[in-house]
């Protein structure tokens, strides 16, 4: 009997577009980016709307590469073809593993959530029913798990939308019973830039994480309905959507209180600028409102990365470098054992998280903060030599596709590189997690090669040969 190893175009563009929502609405902007917010104060506003041009690029360069060659492991697969298998190999283990742990730490928080209704449900048990909810949808149907990710986006954004909306009745005076709160505390306490240029390129370094996740939409190439259609509509809506939510969402909170309570905040609830909003408003149960949409954001944001943490690791068992197991599907054209896989890393990053939740967390960040800079360095890279390919060999290439290349690509490259290097001053774990972990990821890409692998498919190379196949054909 045939083993099957390929996956099912199932998810719709809705779908498309919802998913690479998924992984960068996540729950730091709802319980209000604090710690965003303590280097820039006000100016937040400016180190989001950096940080979001810079997920912008990424997304465009990731949209150009899967339009083309919308093949399983996204924009790895690319990276192997057009610039070489020890870069497809980091670029999708890279990918895999950072999103496994973030899996470990949004199941994790979701239990807490969970625990703040029912505090006597112990916080292992939470984690292990929110994983196991997550993994059941991972290995039903690409259009189930598409509709489930669909709503729970949704939910989110009817959230966001919600709270902008209810802010701004706050700060323009339109509650019954409230005066209006203005724009005052934008320039109050130390100004619109507190802390100078430093402060806001400071925001900026720990901002583009939150746009972290936003690579989700390429992975969705290879089972969307149609690719060339979808993966550029989904890109054009989903990063622009993010940072219209972002600027908004992060502006009011600013303009709501002052931004010296929201950077000392501890993270609680109860402290939540959404929580607030609702409660001035009149709105009962506010804290019990926010505590639900905190628990469907963990869970979407959980549910978009085992998705593309197996995905990768499917694409990867496909070229022989990581078990040929993990390649096959069900007769669904799920991963199941890929799904499985990703999700044993999630298990070792809950169980650090719950056993070591100050040390081992920390770290577990530290890889995850290392693995997106990576990513969006690689994926620009990827990119260059993907134009450059195609250039010399009089290739098409997508009508909506990455503007201001070579430029902006080595403009992503750098900066990429300079924030790895303040993270040593502001987040130093993601050295001393970050570097070890770059380099076990080399190494093992050397242990690999020495086995026997598959040669690696060149996409261009089969792409022309099919076009003048079908020339031929034509001219018969």
């Amino acid at each position: 009997m045939m083993t099957s190893t390929s996956l099912k175009r199932g998810l719709t563009s809705a779908q498309v577009a919802m998913i690479g929502l998924s992984g960068a609405l996540g729950t730091g902007l709802f319980l209000g980016s604090g710690s965003v917010i303590s280097f820039a104060g006000p100016a937040t506003i400016v180190s989001y709307a950096i940080a979001g041009l810079f997920a912008l690029a990424v997304v465009w360069a990731l949209a150009e590469m899967v339009t083309v060659h919308p093949v399983a492991g996204g924009y790895g697969a690319v990276s192997s073809s057009y610039v070489g298998r020890m870069a497809g190999y980091v670029a999708r283990w890279n990918f895999a593993v950072t999103f496994s742990v973030a899996m470990g730490a949004e199941v994790t928080a979701t239990a807490t959530y969970i625990r703040w209704w029912f505090p006597s449900v112990p916080l292992w048990a939470g984690t292990l029913g929110c994983a196991v909810f997550i993994i059941v949808l991972n290995i039903a149907s690409v259009h189930l798990y598409g509709s489930s990710e669909y709503w729970f986006s949704m939910i989110k954004v009817i959230a966001i939308v919600a709270f902008i909306l209810l802010a701004l009745a706050l700060i323009v005076g339109v509650v019954p019973g409230r005066e209006a709160i203005g724009l005052g505390h934008l320039t109050a306490h130390g100004g619109f830039m507190p802390n100078g240029v430093v402060g806001v390129l400071a925001a900026v370094c720990m901002a583009v994480f939150a746009f972290g996740g936003v690579e989700n939409v390429s992975v969705t190439a290879a089972e969307s309905e149609n690719p060339h259609r979808d993966i550029p509509r989904a890109a054009g809506t989903m990063i622009y959507r993010l940072i219209i939510f972002y600027l908004l969402a992060v502006g009011v909170v600013l303009a709501l209180q002052p931004w010296t309570e929201t950077a000392a905040g501890s993270g609680a609830l109860e402290e939540s600028p959404f929580v607030k909003a609702l409660e001035l408003t009149g709105v009962g149960a506010a804290a019990h409102i926010m505590n639900a949409v905190l628990i469907v954001a963990a869970l979407s944001a959980a549910n978009g990365v085992l998705y593309s943490s197996s995905r990768m690791i499917h694409s990867l068992a496909l070229d022989g470098e990581a078990p040929a197991a993990l390649a096959r599907t069900a007769p669904n054209g799920a991963p199941r054992g890929a799904v499985y896989a990703a999700a044993l890393g999630m298990a070792v990053a809950a169980v650090l998280a719950l056993v070591s939740p100050d040390r081992a967390f920390l770290w577990l960040a530290g890889i995850a903060t290392v693995g997106i800079l990576i990513t969006w360095a690689l994926t620009m890279y990827t990119h260059l030599k993907f134009r450059g390919a195609r250039k010399a060999a009089s290739a098409w290439l997508p009508k909506r596709r990455l503007w201001g290349a070579p430029v902006v690509n080595v403009l992503v490259m750098l900066a990429s590189v300079a924030i790895y290097v303040a993270l040593l001053w502001l987040m130093p774990v993601a050295w001393y997690a970050g570097v070890p972990y770059m380099v076990v990821l080399v190494v093992s890409y050397f242990v690999v090669s020495r086995r026997d692998l598959p040669p690696v498919p060149d996409l261009l190379r089969d792409e022309l040969a099919q076009a003048d196949g079908h020339a031929a054909r034509l001219e018969d």
